[in-house]
């Protein structure tokens, strides 16, 4: 621990926790004995951070939420397998994020995101970077959601899916399979509606990339699915780093597309 860290009276630090430099640990906050916080982070009042959970640089834990612990699932084995957060992470109010539910298993958040208040990740999910959890917004065991997504206020993830690259899940929506890089779907059950122009346009895409994007969803709303995926593999027309993303994602499908 470095002298520069700030521990409340009032905290819980259990013995073995790893503390970087600089980090603030506030009132009633508690820190298990596995965790190892990297530099600047920050564990608010009440904020609660335990099982065998590694953070990066920067990341801040707001009041009553609860990150690190043991899987909901019911088959979870008892196992003290690993979450992995990197660097500048936030977590709101009564957010949860819970651990792998086996001992091969691995929760792993990258950089970056926020997690909003009452919003949940499930055991063994995997988050890319600059992802957006809205408020009340519930991830299921093993999701696993590309970078620049956002899912929308008290939507609901089945186990097991996947969100591409700059999707949008609309709000209150239930995903119960797999959404496409770029589209937006949204409903119950959620289904492709458009894609994301506005996220895309935020994140600084050309006006020929967001063209491109335009093309690849007409192709699927007119053709379908699968013959629109596959026509879009072969057209030489689109940019190979936008087709390459619907490509693999495609082939990363293990529920089907929305």
């Amino acid at each position: 621990m470095d002298g520069g860290t700030q521990i409340h009276p009032l905290a819980i630090v259990e013995p073995g926790a790893s503390l970087g430099v600089g980090v603030q640990i506030g009132p009633y906050a508690y820190v298990g004995q596995d965790v190892k916080l990297g530099d600047g982070c920050v564990v608010h009042h009440h904020g609660v951070v335990q099982g065998n959970s590694f953070f990066g640089k920067a990341n801040v834990i707001y009041p009553f939420a609860f990150i690190g612990g043991l899987s909901q699932d019911l088959k979870y084995d008892g196992s003290n397998a690993p979450l992995t957060v990197g660097d500048r992470n936030v977590f709101r109010e009564f957010s949860t994020v819970h651990c792998p539910s086996t001992s091969l298993g691995h929760t792993r958040i990258g950089n970056d995101n926020h997690i909003l208040a009452y919003g949940h990740v499930g055991h063994d999910c995997i988050l890319e970077d600059h992802v957006l959890i809205s408020s009340k917004a519930v991830l299921g065991g093993h999701v696993e959601v590309d970078s620049h997504a956002i899912v929308g206020g008290a939507a609901a993830v089945h186990q097991f899916c996947k969100i591409g690259c700059h999707a949008f899940l609309g709000g209150l929506s239930a995903l119960v399979q797999d959404l496409l890089p770029y589209l937006i779907a949204e409903g119950n059950r959620a289904r492709m509606r458009t894609y994301n122009l506005v996220g895309l346009q935020r994140h600084g895409f050309s006006e020929s990339d967001i063209a491109a994007v335009r093309h690849m969803f007409n192709r699927l709303y007119k053709e379908g699915r699968d013959r629109g995926l596959d026509g879009i593999a072969a057209d030489d027309t689109i940019p190979l780093h936008l087709r390459q993303k619907m490509v693999d994602f495609r082939r990363r499908s293990t529920r089907g597309l929305a």
